[in-house]
């Protein structure tokens, strides 16, 4: 990936319906190239897609909080270790979860999730203890998420 592919993908992100015409003005390169490079950085995976985001208020969110989980309680650390790998997964499944990261520590996850208000976060964080896997859960609020605000869809979203 050299400069030119950063320097599209930035735009992208910026603004997935700018026409080629325009980002190649913007980039002064010619617009075949730049519809050559973006096509190839969707066939090579690069760029996974592209797509709205969205503002979580628009599908009822205001809050957003970091849990930290320490899944365990196991015969085997193996089994423990391999069922934070699931856990996580299953996570990162649920739209209200921004973001599903998994710590260098063994059987620590880190997530980001929102919420309705608070207590519609705690009552979230309430349901997750009760998984036989959680040893420990601790929940931060947020009083703002300066980047990285925005979600992908409101799948799932009950009235």
């Amino acid at each position: 990936m050299d400069d030119l592919d950063r320097n599209i993908i930035r735009l992208l992100q910026k603004d997935a319906r700018m026409p080629f015409t325009e980002m190649a003005r913007e980039l002064d390169k010619p617009d075949t190239t730049v519809h050559f490079r973006t096509r190839r950085l969707l066939e090579n995976g690069v760029v996974k897609r592209l797509g709205a985001l969205v503002a979580p208020e628009s599908c009822g969110y205001g809050i957003a909080g970091l849990l930290e989980i320490e899944i365990g309680g196991h015969i085997l650390p193996e089994i423990s270790q391999d069922r934070t790998v699931s856990f996580a997964e299953e996570l990162s499944e649920r739209e209200q979860f921004l973001w599903v990261s998994l710590d260098r520590e063994p059987m620590r996850i880190h997530a980001l999730l929102l919420g309705k208000d608070e207590d519609d976060l705690k009552g979230k964080v309430q349901s997750i203890e009760k998984s036989p896997d959680v040893v420990n859960i601790s929940l931060t609020p947020l009083a703002s998420v300066l980047k990285g605000w925005e979600i992908t869809s409101c799948e799932g979203r009950r009235a």
